[in-house]
């Protein structure tokens, strides 16, 4: 999916990588089901797509020659399903988080994607900081005497407290389809 514009915004040039793929994440996801199924007959089947497809509308020209781009220059991807050759990843191979089912974004986007990998690493890095911020201040808080100080170390431990579970969701969203609530 590709954002053509006349005048690309400041905004557009600033964002950081990762992010667009969150929004462009959650239009592309909305059929993984069905695209992932769809796959799983083609691999059932075990013939390439050139004898499975039959194009019947001039808009199907573009997913031939596409398919037909990924036999050419498919090899350099982790997986691909191009019009006579494939590469499916085997599930073993999959390196899937023991939580989460295959078809969570993190098996099938953060892992590969160098950009989100790292923003998601990152987010893990701030949750444990801000979580042993909030241990350490509430610490102090508990043996320092003067009144004041200590409403103001609980303070903050609440604020890092805080801090962790925003990390805790911006991770979470590396890691899960748009598609579940």
């Amino acid at each position: 999916m590709r954002n053509y514009t006349n005048s690309p915004s400041w905004k557009l040039k600033w964002q950081p990588r990762w992010m667009e793929h969150w929004y462009r994440g959650k239009f592309l996801e909305e059929d993984l089901p069905l695209v992932v199924g769809q796959q799983a007959q083609v691999q059932r089947l075990g013939q390439s797509l050139s004898s499975l497809y039959l194009p019947l509308k001039t808009s199907d020209i573009l997913v031939v020659e596409y398919r037909k781009w990924l036999d050419k220059y498919g090899e350099c991807l982790p997986y691909y399903l191009g019009y006579n050759t494939q590469s499916l990843p085997e599930q073993e191979n999959l390196q899937v988080h023991p939580q989460l089912p295959a078809l969570d974004r993190f098996s099938r986007h953060t892992q590969i994607c160098g950009s989100c990998s790292r923003a998601h690493k990152t987010a893990i890095r701030f949750k444990q900081i801000f979580v042993g911020v909030a241990i350490a201040l509430a610490a102090v808080a508990i043996i320092t005497e003067d009144f004041g100080i200590k409403l103001l170390l609980v303070a903050f431990a609440l604020c890092s407290v805080g801090l962790a579970v925003i990390a805790e969701k911006f991770k979470i969203r590396f890691e899960r389809a748009y598609t579940r609530h």
